[in-house]
């Protein structure tokens, strides 16, 4: 399994987040059919943590290497990177959904509704009221809906290395791009929708994001150097600040407002409430949250098995991400009959089993290409 490296921190980033993703889509797949009631009941958590996506977004921008590559061949690159596992992930994600669901209920009817579903986007098959029928495989939904990522990334990729190198050269440049690109993103929001095909509606306000995050890549702001107790206390007490402001908007969209998924971006969808307004809470606390839980990690990365256990996790977190809704499908199906008998720790129960047994995945085939790496130069030394 060839999994990029990063710098520790990110990798615990993603692992811890990541984790958070199974725990959401598990609690979806219990509260089947009635799903809409996940977004729109009160959860702590995205009080928390509403930053989780917006923190991989940061990450894509922040990762970026000014001027190391032509803008087209960044491209070429990011197509590769994207749009094969895209695919890949499609086909075979298709055919277990069959498999596991086919033999325990779902028709070929619902199957294929599924499949159209999630071909069409969410949004889009909600506008035009498809399917008629109402007969549709939320397993087929689920494992090829969380897909909207890649596919987001991607096309926001593109207009983000053609522009990235022109806007970071100079503050104000950079500071013009980003409010135009939130007044956009409002625009669409406020007077179009908050829920578009293709989550088109939250491509501006995640380009200003990853432009930002490159901006603050040439300073080194998430890593800079912990050289003395003053610097530690220092750091602390801003990670902390960080996420009192990310607790307090939150809390405060709530209990004024309603707003129960204010700057998640759950599928790139805005809060129904907030509507255009959540952009703006979405930029700032995708901002704060990034620093907040990056912070928190560095300090991880210093509790040694903690962190090797941690770190190997999160880089193998893409394959966590595309891998997770079957597991949680197999989980559900096979493993619990889809009884709901454990009560609210369901959730919790149905995570944990989907990352143990992704795990003892990784390490099997972590094993197998050690074994294969290993023997290679032996057989050249041979020959």
């Amino acid at each position: 399994m060839n999994v990029k490296r990063q710098s520790s921190a990110q990798s615990i980033v993603k692992g811890l987040l990541i984790t958070s993703v199974i725990f959401f889509h598990a609690k979806l797949i219990l509260a089947m059919p009635n799903t809409t009631s996940v977004l729109s009941e009160f959860n702590i958590l995205m009080v928390l943590f509403p930053f989780l996506m917006m923190v991989f977004f940061f990450y894509a921008g922040y990762n970026y290497s000014p001027e190391k590559r032509t803008p087209w061949q960044n491209i070429k690159r990011r197509s590769l990177q994207l749009l094969i596992p895209l695919v890949v992930t499609a086909v075979v994600a298709t055919l277990l959904i069959i498999a596991i669901r086919v033999p325990n209920g779902d028709s070929w009817t619902s199957i294929g509704n599924g499949i159209i579903y999630s071909l069409l986007s969410e949004p889009f098959s909600l506008m035009i009221g498809f399917p008629a029928s109402g007969e549709i495989s939320f397993y087929m939904i689920l494992a090829l809906g969380i897909l909207w990522f890649l596919y987001a990334l991607y096309i926001i990729s593109i207009f983000f290395f053609l522009i990235v190198d022109y806007a970071i050269k100079k503050p104000v440049r950079l500071i013009s791009i980003i409010v135009g690109l939130l007044i956009i993103s409002f625009l669409i929001g406020q007077y179009v929708g908050t829920y578009l095909p293709y989550t088109v509606q939250c491509y501006p306000v995640v380009l200003a994001m990853m432009l930002f995050a490159a901006y603050l890549k040439q300073h080194n702001f998430l890593d800079r150097k912990i050289e003395s107790k003053k610097d530690l206390v220092f750091t602390i007490t801003n990670a902390l600040i960080a996420e009192g402001i990310i607790v307090g908007i939150g809390l405060f969209g709530y209990y004024t407002y309603g707003a129960t998924m204010i700057g998640c971006l759950p599928g790139g969808k805005f809060d129904e409430i907030l509507k255009g307004f959540d952009v703006f809470a979405a930029f700032v606390i995708g901002f704060l949250g990034t620093y907040t839980i990056h912070q928190a990690s560095r300090l991880i990365t210093k509790i040694p098995v903690l962190n090797i256990v941690l770190d190997w996790y999160g880089n193998h977190s893409s394959y966590v991400y595309l891998a997770h809704p079957i597991i949680l499908c197999f989980v559900h199906t096979i493993m619990f009959s889809e009884q709901k008998s454990l009560g609210n720790s369901q959730p919790y129960v149905y995570t944990f089993i989907t990352i143990g047994l992704l795990v003892t995945i990784f390490l099997i085939v972590d094993y197998i290409i050690f074994k294969i790496k290993s023997k290679k130069p032996l057989e050249e030394a041979t020959s």
